[in-house]
């Protein structure tokens, strides 16, 4: 399991307002399993969270996602709505936050085409859970998650169209594990 490693001085009273136009980390954890894009320069997964300083809603459906921007107006960090989700908890994180602007077709095409050459996204599944330290103060922590097969394919899907590299290392569905376990027995 990873922790976001200064997120507990970034939420402490005095350098709240910096980020106060981010869903706070308990509904983030509430929604358990994501996909999370991040650029592949960041080795943590949790180093976008730490920059960012806004968030916004993307898309509906089966491709909706939280958008995040660090102070410098760039994405560092998007998370993506999967099968495997808790989809109330989903709505309660992303109620408060407001849509991005629709961006035209050729505009966001030109956007992911830019991201596969470049190379430079990648996507993980994660768990998503919350760590409280004495004082209450939370802190962000993920973990990579096993994913459903329906879970697994949308990965693979969103990653593919957002030009990000998916990270499947850690996707091996609990159901299919433990069958092979069962049929490994004598």
């Amino acid at each position: 399991m990873r922790a976001a490693p200064s997120s507990v001085f970034s939420l402490l009273p005095g350098h709240a307002g910096t980020r106060a136009a981010l869903p706070a980390p308990e509904r983030l954890a509430a929604v358990a399993t994501v996909l999370c894009v991040h650029p592949r320069r960041q080795r943590d997964v949790l180093a976008g969270w730490l920059a960012a300083r806004e968030a916004r809603r993307l898309g509906d459906g089966a491709s909706e996602a939280l958008s995040f921007r660090d102070a410098a107006g760039r994405e560092c960090w998007r998370l993506y709505l999967l099968a495997d989700s808790d989809f109330l908890a989903w709505d309660d994180a992303s109620a408060a936050l407001a849509a991005a602007p629709a961006r035209s077709g050729a505009w966001a095409d030109a956007s992911r085409w830019l991201r596969r050459l470049r190379g430079g996204w990648r996507a993980q599944a994660l768990r998503l859970s919350v760590l409280r330290d004495e004082a209450g103060h939370c802190v962000l922590l993920a973990e990579a998650a096993a994913l459903s097969p329906l879970g697994r394919s949308q990965a693979r899907r969103i990653a593919a169209a957002a030009g990000a590299r998916l990270d499947e290392r850690a996707h091996a569905c609990c159901c299919l594990a433990s069958a092979a376990a069962a049929a490994a027995k004598p």
